[in-house]
């Protein structure tokens, strides 16, 4: 019977353990205040493209890879503001005429949640991070806080990311 009492202590205390996160939202938000560099995949609905992403200040850049025919293409996010740039030819349009559940301001939206402590909760899932958000999540790694991939099940949108890499203070 002590075995049995001290078998379920054991197994109830390493269930504890894995729900509880290896990190508060604050350090999390301290790291998505520095600037950082990626690749992504995104597949949205029946639509899947490849993109380099940066952030630079308050300002988000992304480079379509793929598809084939939007390869080069470029979105930078800023203020109210994005400037499209492919094949040469630039326009500037306010963010607020783009529809929502655009997958490049679901990804600016994902960025803006992470660095505020306030607007998600953490939980250990894997041996990574998992970041609620209410709406949509995130998926980090536990030992750099490196995004590994978001989903927003309302807009059918997840994302993948490789080479997730913080740059340093300078």
């Amino acid at each position: 019977m002590k075995r049995i009492i001290m078998l379920t202590a054991f197994v109830l205390l390493l269930s504890g353990c894995s729900n509880s996160p290896a990190a508060t939202p604050q350090e999390v938000a301290k790291a998505y205040e520095k600037d950082f560099s990626a690749s992504a995949m995104i597949v949205f609905g029946d639509n899947k493209a490849e993109f380099d992403v940066l952030k630079n200040g308050m300002s988000i850049s992304i480079s379509l890879n793929s598809p084939a025919e939007l390869s080069g293409m470029g979105i930078e996010i800023f203020d109210e503001h994005a400037k499209i740039t492919y094949n040469g030819m630039e326009q500037e349009i306010r963010k607020n005429s783009l529809p929502e559940g655009t997958p490049f301001l679901l990804l600016e939206e994902l960025f803006e949640e992470l660095s505020d402590p306030e607007d998600f909760s953490l939980s250990t899932e894997n041996e990574n991070l998992t970041a609620d958000f209410g709406d949509f999540s995130a998926v980090l790694s536990a030992e750099d806080f490196s995004l590994i991939g978001a989903e927003f099940p309302f807009y059918e949108t997840k994302f993948t990311f490789s080479n997730f890499e913080f740059k340093s203070a300078e």
